[in-house]
């Protein structure tokens, strides 16, 4: 059985999957099983190295 985190990680792939074959098929208007597959992995690297780099959000402390 699949924990919540499992089934968002998923559903995440699913739709960055979804994401690399309308990319490719944007700009080839056709594509290969292959492309897709590095489109994803270049979408997946795109992710991750945003996911190092962009500061978290914390709530701005304000004064009353």
């Amino acid at each position: 059985m699949e924990t919540k985190g499992e089934a968002e990680a998923v559903q995440a792939t699913r739709a960055l999957l979804q994401l690399a074959k309308s990319i490719a098929e944007g700009v080839l208007g056709q594509a290969s099983e292959e492309t897709v597959r590095e489109v994803f992995g270049r979408l997946c690297y795109e992710v991750d190295a945003r996911g190092d780099v962009e500061p978290t959000r914390e709530p701005a402390a304000t004064r009353h």
